[in-house]
């Protein structure tokens, strides 16, 4: 494969089509992905609208450029100087939406599998069975049999935990809000993916595509790599090598890595100023802590 061939796959492209299934992709999990954290908020940490939530969220999806886990810092300071949440507090909320997402995306390739036998997203059966049955075995522990054990156990001592707070508060109807909210989001992805293809003339079948969704978010969204780079187009290369040819797949990764970074960047220039009024604001808290310290 050469970036002769690469550029010839992609001057074939109906970049009207490859443009209005990113942008609609994009806020389907913008959107979406500001409701849903603005009810996991809400649940734990107090009342969170989704407009004040708008942007940490646009300051968190331009980070993504760097990874992940520098994003989620973005929710950590919202948190902590909005909602005065301690900042681990704040850090094992959103490990409690992490434990969520991966057993939703286990719980869904599963499905996908099963529906789609011929998949390759069949080959992490194994993967996905494990994720799902400790998913299963936390949500147990915190919801039914965690504050049954004696004061001295290791296990209680962790269910205790101030920091845990939405691991021993969750609900099973907040479970499941939060599991539809996130299944949308997922599902609209699937849906903008196939779109994708289409505007690259690549024949993979609605169900294949919305088989591997889960796979692409969960790999998507991995710390690993800034912005996804080298990673999506791994995952194309290899998920749909049976559908198309390399130079075709490898063109539309570098077009969607290229859309969703052309588009964070502008929200990133917009949000800077209330993320830096949060930084300042934070500061100012330590500030004195320091002046003390000095003397």
């Amino acid at each position: 494969m050469s970036w002769g061939q690469v550029a010839g796959a992609g001057s074939h492209a109906n970049l009207w089509i490859f443009f209005t299934a990113s942008v609609a992709g994009f806020l389907c999990w913008f959107l979406g992905e500001t409701v849903l954290y603005s009810r996991l908020f809400s649940y734990f940490h107090g009342p969170t609208g989704t407009l004040e939530l708008l942007p940490t969220m646009s300051a968190v999806y331009f980070l993504q450029i760097v990874n992940s886990y520098v994003a989620s810092g973005a929710f950590l300071l919202f948190l902590h100087a909005r909602k005065r949440v301690p900042w681990i507090m704040g850090g094992c909320t959103l490990m409690f939406q992490g434990y969520l997402d991966a057993t939703l995306l286990a719980g869904l390739s599963l499905i996908a599998i099963a529906v789609v036998p011929s998949s390759p997203i069949r080959l992490g059966l194994v993967y996905a069975v494990g994720v799902l049955g400790a998913g299963c075995i936390i949500a147990s522990f915190f919801l039914l049999w965690g504050a049954r054990l004696p004061a001295g156990n290791w296990l209680r001592w962790i269910y205790d935990r101030p920091s845990m707070t939405s691991f021993r508060t969750a609900r099973p109807a907040q479970y499941m809000k939060l599991y539809a909210l996130r299944f949308l989001i997922v599902i609209g992805a699937g849906f903008a993916l196939y779109g994708q293809f289409r505007s690259f003339h690549i024949g993979v079948p609605l169900m294949q595509t919305l088989a591997l969704t889960p796979f692409i978010v969960a790999v998507g969204n991995s710390p690993f790599s800034p912005g996804g780079i080298g990673t999506t187009q791994l995952v194309f290369t290899l998920a749909f090598a049976r559908f198309a040819g390399k130079d075709d797949l490898f063109a539309l990764s570098l077009a969607v890595t290229a859309f969703n970074l052309v588009v964070r960047i502008p929200m990133g220039l917009a949000m800077g100023a209330p993320l830096a009024t949060e930084v300042v604001e934070v500061e100012s808290q330590f500030a004195p802590r320091r002046s003390v310290g000095q003397l």
